[in-house]
């Protein structure tokens, strides 16, 4: 009984259910939802052709893009090499192309996308299609810039083709010119040798002709001081003062002064060119101008044989002839004067010793005669050795001067100088001295009378210059000595070979401007024997 009330419940559930299932259909298929699926359903053909349409397209479009792909690589094969990169990044987009239509032909199969959404998908198609293009065009572009560049290339390789032609030509004429320069150099390099040559037998020969004279130095401190004094040269007048104040610093002896041959000597010597007075008295005057004229004579009597270039010739006009000869030379040439005279400066030494100790004797004799009979036998060996003594240091430093490049000569001429003044003889109680760094111009109305002491004159290719200022006895100096004479006997002699009156002496003078106008007409203009 249970069993059967069971059975007729579950037939009765059913029986509901059905109901219910047929009620639910009536209302479904009542239902305006029902219908629209009803044509969804009845629309799946046809979007299904659609599809199946759009794939063949699909397909066209594939085939085009492969057709495109193909022409492309062929295309760019043999020109687009260096592209490759760029193609296989090409490729990669197409790979992700391909692979986002297929993900899209999925997506409708999966989720049966509507034509909008095909259409969409279709656009991305024509974008990427339009994008290939574009890079197509590039591409083209590119090729089109590279035929260019190529095309530069080929000219730029032309034009580099055509200097390399020019280069070849060039480097073949610098072949030849190397050829010729490698002649020449050789030539050349026979010509210095041969010049070496020359030049080496030339040089030998100049040794040869340097060895034959004597080697001169410049001149230097050890010739000329910056004073304007020859070094040495002063001790030489300091000690031919002593000599000479020493004889005449004593008294006369009263026969010698009353004796007119005793001083025939001295008043008549040829050293003495110039009048001074010379009383015959032991006044201060008188024996002041025994001490000039004396002193004048010594002076000129070294000049003349001491103070020569070369002791080659013993004869004194012969030594004078290459004296005037070597300084006329000195003046329009001193370098060939320079040489000449290292050259007789070095001929025959021995015989140079001995012409200038001949010539030593010689002045202590003339100097010597001339107060032979003046003084006493005791008063004249003395003064004879003293004489010797000064003349032996005059030489020495001659030797000095002779060899110096220099050329150097002494001037006894009374030219004045308005910026080079000589000195004053001074007189002091019967004692003299050279003059100190005053000047001769005391007054404007006296002159130098007797020039006692040289200047030395350099001479280099024109005028003798004074670089000594020499030693003069002024007028004014011997007036005293002529007013003597005149008080005491208007005959009285004086000095000079002329032996001119007293009051001749006291009116003779040297005007300054006739000195200058001589100094100005030149030095060697004047036919006069250099130290004279």
């Amino acid at each position: 009984m249970a069993k059967n009330n069971s059975n007729v419940t579950i037939e009765a559930d059913l029986m509901r259910a059905f109901q219910g299932l047929v009620t639910n259909i009536g209302d479904l298929t009542s239902n305006d939802n029902y219908k629209t699926i009803a044509g969804v359903f009845g629309e799946i053909p046809r979007l299904k052709e659609v599809i199946e349409l759009k794939d063949s397209e699909l397909v066209g479009l594939r085939r085009e893009i492969t057709e495109l792909r193909s022409k492309y690589e062929n295309r760019l094969q043999d020109n687009l090499e260096m592209y490759r990169k760029q193609q296989n990044n090409l490729e990669k987009e197409n790979a992700t192309s391909t692979t986002t239509i297929l993900n899209l032909e999925s997506v409708i199969k999966e989720k049966n996308v509507a034509s909008e959404e095909h259409t969409r998908a279709q656009n991305v198609l024509q974008e990427k299609l339009e994008q290939v293009t574009k890079l197509l065009d590039a591409e083209k572009k590119k090729v089109a810039g590279a035929t260019a560049d190529v095309s530069k290339l080929q000219q730029i390789i032309k034009g580099k083709d055509l200097g390399i032609d020019k280069l070849k030509e060039s480097l073949r004429n610098e072949k030849v010119q190397k050829v010729e320069a490698n002649n020449q150099t050789q030539e050349l390099e026979k010509k210095i040798t041969s010049l070496e040559r020359d030049l080496q037998s030339s040089a030998t020969r100049l040794d040869e002709i340097e060895s034959f004279t004597t080697k001169l130095r410049e001149v230097d401190e050890a010739v000329i001081n910056s004073s304007f004094r020859i070094k040495r040269l002063d001790e030489v007048w300091e000690a031919a003062y002593g000599a000479v104040v020493l004889l005449f610093e004593e008294d006369l002896a009263e026969e010698r002064l009353g004796d007119k041959t005793a001083w025939k000597h001295l008043k008549d010597s040829e050293h003495l060119d110039r009048a001074i007075p010379l009383p015959r008295s032991n006044s201060l005057a008188a024996k002041h101008m025994r001490v000039a004229a004396l002193l004048a004579i010594l002076a000129r009597s070294i000049s003349q044989h001491i103070f020569q270039p070369t002791y080659l010739l013993e004869d004194n006009e012969d030594r004078d002839e290459i004296r005037s000869l070597l300084v006329n030379l000195a003046v329009t040439n001193s370098k060939k004067e320079s040489f000449c005279r290292a050259l007789l400066l070095s001929i025959f030494p021995e015989d140079q010793a001995k012409n200038s100790a001949k010539a030593v004797e010689q002045v202590v004799r003339e100097v010597a005669w001339c107060v032979r009979n003046l003084v006493f036998d005791a008063q004249f060996e003395k003064f004879r050795s003293d004489v010797e003594g000064v003349v032996r240091k005059a030489l020495d430093v001659w030797h000095l001067v002779q060899n110096t490049r220099e050329k150097f000569e002494p001037y006894f001429e009374l030219n004045h100088y308005l910026d080079f003044e000589w000195h004053t003889l001074r007189f002091d109680n019967s004692r003299v001295s050279a003059g100190n760094e005053n000047t001769a111009n005391a007054s404007k109305d006296d002159e130098a009378l007797l020039m006692i002491f040289p200047r030395i004159y350099v001479i280099a290719d024109g005028e003798p210059d004074p670089v000594t200022p020499g030693v003069v006895l002024m007028k004014s100096q011997s007036i005293p000595a002529a007013e003597e004479m005149e008080r005491n006997s208007p005959s009285s002699p004086v000095a000079g070979k002329a032996g001119p009156r007293s009051r001749e002496i006291r009116s003779r003078a040297m005007s300054n401007s006739a000195n200058a106008a001589n100094a100005a007409n030149g030095f060697l203009s004047k036919k006069l024997l250099p130290g004279v």
